[in-house]
């Protein structure tokens, strides 16, 4: 019975030691999220930028944008230099340099685009550039060794306020002309002012007691 369990965990060992080797080849890859979006809106997109080397740092990546955008916003992050690159109407690409991520790290990268007034894949073709030299060429289909990453335009996809999924403003490189906006108000005082704003009236009319209760006081 005991080497009957030996062989048993032994065995175990074995196929999880080969899920580690092999498993960081075939999910590490340069991915962009999410994976489903709807036709001509705007998609605050977030790209993972993971290195599963063990040695070699990622210093920039190169996204191809599909067919179909015009517009785009690079959100800024420190430590690294951005860039849209235009041709024509159409924004041809989108490049992030200068940046590092190590060994067993990730950078996580954002932008906003327009997706195409159309349904179906957007794919994501992203090349992966070392300080070695080493380019890794995230551009193949979903079977492929170093696939490119999936977004599938649809009516049915969930609708993203792209302002309220942003959070706090962020500086941006800019490649198109942002649509304009009009009707603009101003915006409602927060929590914290209301509250300031309620305090100070109550503390007027508390003074304004004290005061008529200290004239009627001295007339009596």
């Amino acid at each position: 019975m005991h080497r009957r369990h030996r062989r048993a965990a032994q065995g175990v060992t074995a196929a999880v030691a080969l899920g580690a080797l092999v498993a960081p080849g075939a999910a590490a890859h340069v991915t962009v999220q999410p994976s489903a979006s709807r036709p001509a809106d705007l998609q605050r997109y977030r790209m993972i930028v993971p290195n599963e080397r063990s040695s070699g740092t990622t210093m920039r990546v190169d996204l191809q944008m599909p067919r179909g955008i015009t517009f785009a916003l690079v959100e800024s992050v420190p430590g690294w230099r951005t860039l849209v690159v235009q041709r024509g109407d159409a924004i041809a690409e989108l490049r992030w340099s200068a940046g590092r991520v190590p060994p067993g790290g990730y950078a996580e990268l954002h932008f906003i685009a327009r997706n195409p007034a159309r349904v179906g894949p957007l794919a994501w073709k992203a090349l992966q550039r070392y300080d070695n030299g080493d380019v890794v060429r995230w551009i193949g289909s979903k079977d492929a060794e170093q696939p490119a990453s999936v977004t599938t335009l649809s009516e049915d996809a969930v609708p993203v306020d792209v302002v309220s999924t942003h959070g706090e403003s962020a500086s941006a490189t800019a490649g198109g002309r942002p649509a304009a906006t009009s009707d603009q108000q101003p915006a409602a005082p927060s929590g914290r002012d209301g509250l300031t704003l309620a305090l100070a009236i109550a503390g007027l009319l508390l003074g304004a007691a004290a005061l008529a209760i200290a004239l009627a006081r001295r007339r009596d």
